[in-house]
């Protein structure tokens, strides 16, 4: 399940593929590296997990990917129920898909290429192998070769089936045994199969227990240097429904062993691994009893295939170790209430730094909570606080626990709803259990996260409920705008629902629903994350998405100039404008239907017809990076009278004074005016 981080080079182009994905501008595109670019197949828990796998083409031509169903091969056969396999480049599917094994034919250009399968394991023990070749059609040869195998997930155990699924070499070839055997803790299996492959091989080396030699359990092969060996075991729990058991392969001549591993079935999980000194150590089991006591708890601890200590019940059991690697295994059952969990510890006897130290949450099949358990470390000692944050969205949580344990007990008070509570920690191992259940369709969204004294983040992971679900990491080096795109790819078939929710700590950094693009959002610096929730279709239970994060493209610039800005009644007035970061502008104001209201070229003028009333004009500009506008207001004065205008009250009076004057004047007699 891998995640690309390199920028990939695409056309601007729109896809359909169950949603619609409008890619940015050939010019904003190829400019901006993408934080983000992930095409990923996704199931909900019930269900066989995808099985991915990339190559790159260097030539351009025409190649195959050829699908074998290795279980088919067995004696008697375990065909797989179902199998479907695509390919995706640039973000979207190359070919048709292939339904079935077979062969699947396309045209390819240089670039990188990522395989999808999904499908069901059939009813017989041994289903599930694959093997994968891409090949040049002209001349046959082989490019890469995968192996792997279509299981359920790790967590889950619909079947109580235990599978490995492993790869190895030898440092020196020769003669080999390869062996199978049930360990019997907690009990018995009731079904082992093994089947021994080179990377990519539709023919086996070993098919176990062997039909040729009384069904048994081990058989001797040749192996060479400078091969890769795909090893496949499967393990059917008896009605107990737990148990272990081991796949090795040695030199016939005796030594140390090429491979080793001890694998769970059924109820039985893996812990982790963890490097041990020679020496002796204790294990320590306990019921946390959060947020109810368990009925059952066993832990096994093994190496190179062998049992080195076990309890189980709660409590301390001794044991001695040769330096090594040792595999931690557990087994636990929740009490009435469907919810339970544990810790288990390795400690040096005599005191020093704890070996291995996890706390595990436990849900019943089918309960109305969920369990997660996070794993994490405390740099240094202090106080801190914990959090559950409920996004509600894109529905609210329908209930919610959550604890911190350290040191194999609970830390603080545990919160029963969205909240937070102190711990004081020690530096070290830290875990977080959560319960939490949905509250219908479309899923929910949860974070647990952890803050120190000054409200800094010291761990933070989402986590999807009810849905499936895939948190991707975001690391934003630089403050500025960014932006997540999505699409629904439709293989094998288009999701129900979809959402993806932009998260940093507890709150929502942006958000889109049913595919698209979120709308630019503004991120200082840090780490995020996109999370991807949706219903896969009832049929196939599986959907493959495309996620895309990179810097926004700028936000689109106007400029609009009126010329004049005042005019009379029946003048006229020129508008200028110019725009930057725009793939479309529209003109309103004025019901200059052609000349001005509705498209427009990203600059350019043009001259009105008559004003007669006063007009506010407006250029729209839309573009990747959102959208833009700006008006101007043209005021249209009144006209002046006709006759020069109205005289004033001193200037009539002016003249009215001289008239007078005048008028005197002309009857005076001549004599008097001397």
């Amino acid at each position: 399940m891998l995640t690309h981080l390199a920028p990939r080079a695409r056309d601007c182009v729109c896809r359909l593929a169950g949603s619609l994905l409008c890619l940015f501008a050939v010019t904003t595109l190829h400019a901006q590296a993408p934080l983000l670019d992930d095409v990923h197949t996704i199931a909900t828990s019930d269900v066989s997990v995808p099985v991915e796998h990339d190559f790159d083409i260097s030539i351009a031509g025409t190649y195959q990917v050829t699908l074998t169903d290795l279980g088919a091969l067995l004696t008697p056969p375990a065909p797989l129920a179902a199998v479907k396999l695509a390919i995706t480049s640039n973000d979207a599917l190359v070919g048709i898909p292939l339904v079935g094994a077979g062969n699947l034919q396309f045209t390819a250009s240089p670039g990188t290429y990522r395989l999808h399968v999904v499908g069901t394991p059939g009813t017989v023990v041994g289903s599930g192998p694959i093997g994968i070749q891409v090949s040049a059609v002209s001349g046959g040869t082989v490019l890469y070769s995968f192996s792997d195998t279509i299981a359920p997930p790790p967590q889950s155990s619909p079947s109580a089936v235990g599978l490995l699924d492993d790869s190895f070499t030898v440092t020196a070839s020769g003669n080999y045994q390869v062996s199978i055997a049930d360990l019997n803790i907690p009990q018995s299996l009731s079904d082992l199969t093994l089947l021994l492959t080179a990377q990519g091989s539709a023919t086996p080396l070993a098919i176990l227990p062997d039909a040729s030699n009384g069904n048994a359990l081990q058989a001797t092969v040749a192996l060479q240097t400078g091969v890769t060996y795909r090893i496949f075991a499967i393990g059917q729990a008896g009605a107990a429904g737990s148990g272990t058991y081991s796949a090795i392969v040695a030199p016939q001549a005796g030594g140390t062993p090429a491979y080793s591993r001890t694998v769970a079935a059924g109820g039985m999980t893996l812990l982790g691994t963890t490097t041990l000194t020679a020496g002796n150590y204790n294990l320590v089991v306990g019921d946390l009893a959060f947020p109810a006591a368990l009925t059952q708890v066993g832990v096994l601890v093994s190496s190179d295939g062998q049992a080195a200590a076990s309890a189980s019940a709660p409590g301390t059991q001794s044991f001695s170790a040769a330096a090594g690697t040792y595999q931690i295994f557990a087994v636990a059952t929740a009490g009435a209430s469907g919810s339970g969990s544990y810790a288990v510890q390795i400690q040096p006897q005599g005191g020093g730094t704890t070996a291995f130290s996890v706390a595990r949450a436990v849900s019943a099949p089918g309960a109305a909570l969920s369990g997660y358990s996070y794993d994490t470390s405390i740099a240094a000692a202090g106080s801190y606080t914990v959090n559950l944050v409920d996004f509600q969205s894109p529905r609210p949580l329908g209930s919610g626990k959550l604890a911190a344990v350290q040191g194999g007990a609970l830390l603080g008070t545990p919160i029963s709803a969205a909240g937070s509570f102190d711990i004081n920690a020690v530096a070290g191992p830290l875990s977080l259990l959560v319960f939490a259940g949905g509250s219908g369709s479309g899923g929910s969204l949860l974070d647990v996260n952890v803050t120190d004294s000054s409200s800094r983040l010291v761990f933070d992971q989402p986590q999807g409920v009810g849905v499936a679900f895939a948190a991707r990491p975001l690391a934003i080096t630089a403050a500025g705008r960014y932006t997540v795109t999505a699409a629904d790819l439709a293989f094998p078939s288009s999701f129900q629902d979809l959402a993806v929710i932009v998260t940093r700590g507890g709150t929502v950094i942006g958000s889109i629903f049913a595919g698209g693009t979120i709308p630019p959002f503004q991120a200082a610096a840090g780490n995020y994350f996109v999370n991807f929730l949706a219903t896969p279709s009832a049929t196939d239970h599986t959907g493959t998405y495309a996620l895309n994060a990179a810097a926004a493209p700028p936000v689109p610039t106007v400029t609009l100039i009126a010329n004049p800005t005042h005019v009379t009644t029946g003048g006229t007035v020129t508008l200028t404008w110019t725009s930057t970061n725009a793939t479309s502008c529209t003109g309103s104001g004025g019901s200059w239907t052609g000349h001005w209201t509705g498209a427009q070229a990203a600059s350019g003028n043009t001259t009105s017809p008559p004003v007669s009333t006063s007009t506010t004009f407006t250029l729209t500009c839309d573009g990747p990076g959102g959208t833009a506008a700006q008006s101007v207001t043209v005021n249209v004065d009144p006209p002046s009278s006709g006759g020069g205008g109205v005289l004033d009250f001193e200037l009539i009076a002016l003249l009215s004074v001289l008239l007078l004057l005048r008028t005197r004047g002309a009857r005076e007699p001549r004599h008097m005016r001397a």
